[in-house]
């Protein structure tokens, strides 16, 4: 099969963003005097939506649902103002962009995070023209790991799902691209371990970037 296009979620599979988490996360516990989260803890509550984030790392000191959205809320207004402090791409993903906008496949973005963040982050390090599509959550559309935000990318890039790779670090994305038609590959330079994509439905696993060319020849 000789795919026309590759959807990539972005944290955990194109940046680590880890470190600009925990400074933001940290800011809000700070600011409502909440235990702060420590490095250690960080990359067990990364990988979802910020409220995700935040609900899992409060699991055990706040379950009120207004507080965690107005944290999130709070989180994501201070993110926006300086989204890329320590986000870092991770080894070999310049490379693999580059070679595979040589080979004329068309290349996305598809986050939960908050469209504006995920655009801002993705302009900031990648520059506006590395990606032909980027696209975070939106409010009222349905997030991962309903697919729907996924058939909207493709139907963007011209493509139909069986004629597209999702690559993703994460049992969401899974989910995600088996249910809704496309070929996935798991990176498991990320944030969630083997086993965990593997019950999700992931079948495929690479371990470094340039290892996904093999599936574009």
């Amino acid at each position: 099969m000789k795919y026309k296009a590759v959807i990539f979620d972005m944290d955990g599979t194109l940046v680590d963003t880890v470190g600009d988490l925990e400074i933001y996360m940290n800011m809000i516990f700070k600011r409502y005097s909440l235990p702060e989260i420590n490095s250690d803890n960080i990359n067990s509550v990364t990988g979802g939506t910020i409220k995700d984030a935040l609900e899992a790392a409060l699991a055990n000191i706040e379950k009120n649902k207004e507080k965690i959205d107005l944290y999130a809320q709070e989180l994501n207004e201070e993110y926006l103002k300086k989204p890329v402090i320590k986000t870092c791409i991770y080894e070999g993903i310049d490379i693999l962009l580059e070679k595979i906008k040589q080979k004329k496949i068309k290349i996305a973005v598809f986050s939960n995070k908050d469209h504006e963040l995920v655009e801002k982050t993705v302009h900031t390090i990648f520059g506006e023209k590395m990606f032909d599509f980027v696209r975070g959550a939106v409010e009222g559309f349905p997030k991962k790991p309903d697919p729907a935000g996924a058939f909207l990318v493709a139907e963007k890039l011209g493509v139909t799902p069986n004629e597209t790779l999702y690559i993703g670090d994460s049992d969401t994305d899974a989910i995600t691209a088996n249910s809704g038609g496309f070929k996935f590959i798991a990176a498991l330079w990320g944030y969630r371990t083997k086993e965990q994509i593997a019950a999700a439905g992931g079948e495929i696993f690479i371990s470094k970037p340039l290892e996904l060319l093999d599936f574009l020849e």
